[in-house]
């Protein structure tokens, strides 16, 4: 009997952190659509922002991945991505990745950053991180918006066995 309460008490400490991270642990796909007034108003993208792993356990000391793919963009034109929520302030906006758009007007970036405290808004930015908003992804339940974000634990980036959704940043 003893021996199984020692297990049980042991089982029971391996179990509890990792439900004290699981409240940040998610895989986010993101749709984008163009904001009112686009320079792009054909443009289209998406995105996954995948949950890595806590460095402290503390905000904002997590660690994230994400991957973006985007289409009908201004050709040789250079983008920033953006989210909002990064570091101390959550209303801030912050550049996560930037590509220029090939001569068809397509582009893709990929990165990995840390601090993200609710992802609530995207964008796709004409030129830096303080450019003009062509296309965002909002999630809904937070604040209205275009585009899309949803929690979906298939998402994954790079693309893996299993996923539900294809990782944008391939092909």
């Amino acid at each position: 009997m003893r021996k199984l309460v020692v297990f049980a008490a042991l089982a029971l400490a391996l179990v509890l952190p990792a439900n004290a991270f699981a409240a940040h642990e998610s895989n986010n796909k993101l749709v984008f659509a163009p904001v009112a007034g686009s320079p792009s108003p054909g443009a289209s993208g998406s995105g996954v922002i995948n949950y890595i792993k806590g460095v402290s356990g503390e905000e904002p000391d997590t660690a994230w991945s994400s991957a973006f793919r985007f289409t009908d963009l201004t050709p040789d034109a250079t983008y920033s991505v953006v989210v909002r929520g990064r570091f101390a302030d959550a209303a801030a906006f912050s550049g996560i990745c930037t590509f220029t758009a090939n001569a068809a007007g397509v582009g893709a970036c990929r990165s990995e950053f840390l601090g993200l405290q609710r992802l609530a808004i995207a964008q796709l930015r004409l030129g830096s991180e303080t450019g003009t908003p062509v296309l965002q992804a909002t999630r809904q339940a937070v604040i209205a918006g275009p585009g899309s974000i949803t929690s979906d634990g298939g998402c994954r980036e790079p693309d893996q066995a299993g996923a539900t959704c294809a990782a944008p940043g391939q092909g």
